[in-house]
């Protein structure tokens, strides 16, 4: 890659080049002054190595959208990602804030070890914002001192280098070419198709903790077979033995032996040490006291208090790390409080479609328009690399049930009528079998939770054979974990949104296509535009097809959903605001909406109901939850 010199200006002239960064990390950092923002920033300048692959035009957006939207996790321990990312020649360039100060190997080169309490401090921090992007379902496996800066003025660890979590640099290959001698990566970066996963970058992390409290690099992971590691105790003994423990679980040449996730790790950890901790300096660095090594008293995890910025203090839970308002106490455990999420804006596209016509009225296909949408969406971060996403469905009138001219149509979506909606968020998919295992692992409400329930197995397959009993307990796990009004959305709630915006049968147009759902083709007196009689005999992907007006995704097929209603044979005495019926009989059956991969076509119609009891399993029916935002 050419490189440089001082004074080369970029981007018509917007970035003047001050200096080639010699921080560590895939592509080359420039120090450059932004003359349009009147600051210094860094550039990463990448490669396009996708230009050589196939349908290169077509990565390139995804790629770079990929990239920020990843690399702009609002993490105290990220750097900070500006909104721009420009190209010129074969190189792609990544505006990022400069941050000013000591890397974190040259810190420990020139002072030495920390104390244990000041080396927990730093860890956690570090940690936490890798666990963020884990949350992303992205990892890093770049982690090294060389990209962690303490900064200059806060002293602050702040990574400068997102490594692999951004995928424009997912076609650099994914093994470190010098691994063989990088004391902080885990064999499994140098070994030819071996599962990589969370614990890929723990090692990374226990690598670091153990610099920190030895002042010594451990033995390369390749090199292990010959040398043994030196237990960090050797090295400081006045290690605790919970920290020797959690370093060396951490570095297990085995993956299997490693903590899975990074509150496992944390869980070993002895953070009650982190009551009194401060950020390492140059000026106050002392070794421990033995009080300090030794304290009296043992808080639990979920009462530390790990001090950051003001309104970006960190619990470190024993479920995950939570970002809390303002600057408050630790708090008792289970009393976890979070933050207000992050609403963001995307772009999405949906589809319409109708039927070709040929000559003499004669049917020729489908003919399908792609309509670029834009909408909002907020993202729960439940831990251990699963989140939920909940898209804004904004208020609305809209008239429930079939209109007179669906030939499907049936008494019990009958009388047609205009009903208010109130603007809430809905799921993005129905509720995945991750999502399902992670909430069924949390406390109970009122009832046990089988965590792997489904017939067809796959984490990012619909869970199905839930009942409805089941999906209130995962509504009441989620309300009590997010301290959010999470529950099933009412059957007004579901049919306005599967619409999302349209007036048709289906939400992309009257008539549907396997290419578009997944339901049971070959059942079909119709063959809706079509010959094609796929059927795939179970859930698909949640992902698999497009999504509607408002960036749902399986609101026709894959599998029944629960709604909150009772059933009632019409639509007579329903209330006009979108708020669930409930009858006063404990054993009426409940409202499910959407159809399955089992049925034929018209059950996947916006306006069809069906019901079965409370207690129903089956493999085709699952659910979606609904929340409302205070404020």
């Amino acid at each position: 890659m050419e490189t440089w010199k001082k004074g080369k200006k970029l981007h018509n002239g917007q970035y003047i080049i001050e200096s080639m960064s010699l921080r560590g990390g895939l592509g080359i950092t420039y120090k450059a002054m932004d003359v349009a923002r009147g600051k210094v920033v860094a550039l990463k300048a990448i490669e396009k190595v996708w230009q050589n692959f196939e349908q290169s035009a077509s990565l390139e957006k995804p790629l770079i959208k990929q990239a920020v939207k990843i690399a702009r996790c609002n993490h105290p321990s990220l750097v900070r990602v500006y909104p721009e990312v420009f190209q010129e020649d074969n190189l792609v360039y990544m505006v990022m804030e400069y941050i000013e100060g000591d890397d974190l190997a040259s810190f420990v080169d020139r002072y030495g070890k920390l104390g244990e309490s000041e080396a927990l401090g730093l860890i956690t921090k570090i940690a936490s914002a890798i666990n963020l992007l884990h949350q992303n379902r992205v990892l890093h496996q770049r982690i090294k001192p060389q990209n962690i800066i303490l900064d200059k003025i806060s002293q602050e660890p702040i990574f400068v280098d997102y490594g692999l979590a951004i995928k424009l640099f997912a076609f650099e290959g994914d093994k470190i070419k010098n691994a063989m001698t990088d004391a902080f990566a885990p064999p499994e970066l140098t070994q030819e198709k071996v599962k990589i996963g969370a614990y890929t970058d723990i090692y990374s992390l226990a690598a670091i903790l153990y610099v920190l409290v030895t002042g010594q690099l451990p033995t390369p992971s390749q090199f292990r077979q010959y040398k043994d590691l030196i237990s960090p105790q050797q090295l400081s003994p006045n290690l605790s033995d919970r920290t020797n423990e959690a370093i060396l679980k951490g570095m297990s040449v085995n993956p299997q032996e490693r903590p899975k996730f990074i509150r496992d790790w944390f869980n070993l950890l002895p953070l009650e040490k982190l009551t009194e901790n401060k950020a390492p300096t140059a000026t106050t660095k002392k070794q421990p006291t033995e009080e300090e090594e030794n304290p009296t008293t043992s808080p639990t995890n979920s009462e530390i208090s790990i001090s950051l910025p003001p309104e970006e203090d960190f619990i470190i839970g024993d479920d995950q790390v939570i970002p809390l308002k303002n600057n408050q106490n630790p708090l008792p455990e289970n009393n976890l409080v979070t933050d207000s999420p992050t609403i963001e804006n995307f772009e999405f596209d949906s589809i319409t479609i109708q039927e070709k016509k040929k000559l003499f009225g004669l049917v020729g296909g489908i003919d399908k328009q792609v309509i670029t949408r834009k909408n909002k969406f907020f993202v729960e971060y439940l831990g251990e690399g699963v989140n939920l996403e909940m898209i804004f469905i904004p208020a609305g009138t809209f008239l429930m049930g079939s209109p007179n001219d669906d030939s499907e149509k049936e008494k019990d979506e009958t009388p047609p009528y205009r009903v208010n909606i109130f603007p809430f968020y809905m799921s993005k998919y129905p509720i995945t079998q991750a999502q399902w295992r992670f909430v069924s692992n949390l406390p109970k409400v009122k009832r046990f939770l089988n965590e792997n329930p489904s017939g067809f197995k796959g984490d990012n397959l619909p869970v199905e054979k839930v009942s409805w009993d089941d999906a209130q307990e995962f509504c009441a796990r989620l309300k009590q974990y997010t301290k959010r009004g999470y529950r099933l959305p009412s059957e007004a709630e579901w049919e306005y949104a599967c619409r999302g915006g349209s007036n048709s049968i289906f939400s992309f147009g009257n008539i549907i296509n396997p290419q578009f759902a997944n339901y049971d083709n070959r059942k079909n007196s119709n063959n809706n535009g079509g010959n094609d009689d796929k059927f795939d005999r179970k859930t698909t992907p949640v992902d698999s097809f497009f999504p509607n007006g408002f960036g749902l995704y399986d609101c026709h097929g894959n599998v029944w959903e629960w709604c909150q209603d009772h059933y009632t044979p019409n639509y007579t005495n329903k209330s006009k605001d979108g708020s669930a019926f409930r009858s006063q009989l404990s054993t009426t059956p409940r409202v499910v909406r959407g159809g399955s991969w089992s049925l034929p076509s018209n059950y996947c119609r916006s306006a069809k109901r069906s019901s079965y009891v409370a207690d129903s399993t089956y493999n085709f029916i699952g659910f979606r939850v609904a929340c409302i935002l205070d404020g």
